[in-house]
């Protein structure tokens, strides 16, 4: 790679970096002039990562699957490897944070988000069945069922310090995993 594509990828790693960071304060309605003010680069090579909002989402979502992608991949050898995905979000506040809001930039039916939720799918099902067949996780448990499990995680964390949500994270964790039964 030469020092040219070097310059262009760094930026858009910086460009996705300020992003998250944006997004983690002001929402991912925010002015991407903020995004851009962050990364400390200029609008147009803005545009010439991303052609709009929505494709910056993508971007951001697609970042967040490889993680969780290559997550999965680690824990794929331990019998509740589902469930130390589900704690290992603790970690994972910013890309939760960040993106708590996807949804209102990019339509349910939008090609893009579907390919996502397929992907995400077969990243998840191995290690849900691994969970249900070595009875760490209910046999009814989905993928639809973990897309719920991070919702109820995100949406409980916008809007609080990073040391709060850390905080709130854990517990929200051990709620869910444990349930609130005495």
């Amino acid at each position: 790679m030469n020092s040219r594509q070097q310059l262009a990828s760094q930026n858009r790693e910086e460009l996705l970096a300020a992003a998250i960071q944006v997004f983690r304060v002001h929402g991912i309605n925010a002015p991407l002039q903020l995004i851009i003010d962050e990364a400390k680069v200029g609008r147009a090579t803005f545009y010439r990562n991303f052609a709009d909002r929505r494709e910056l989402v993508i971007a951001l979502m697609k970042q967040s699957f490889d993680r969780l992608e290559q997550k999965a991949k680690t824990l794929a050898q331990f019998d509740d490897g589902f469930i130390q995905l589900i704690q290992d979000h603790i970690y994972n506040i910013p890309y939760l944070t960040a993106l708590v809001e996807y949804w209102r930039v990019i339509v349910k039916d939008d090609p893009s988000l579907q390919a996502m939720y397929q992907r995400r799918d077969e990243i998840l099902q191995p290690l849900i069945d691994k969970a249900i067949a070595t009875g760490h996780c209910r046999a009814d448990f989905t993928t639809r069922d973990y897309s719920m499990v991070t919702s109820i995680l995100r949406s409980s964390l916008q809007g609080y310090s990073e040391q709060d949500q850390l905080r709130l994270a854990k517990r929200a964790v051990e709620l869910l995993l444990n349930g609130i039964k005495a």
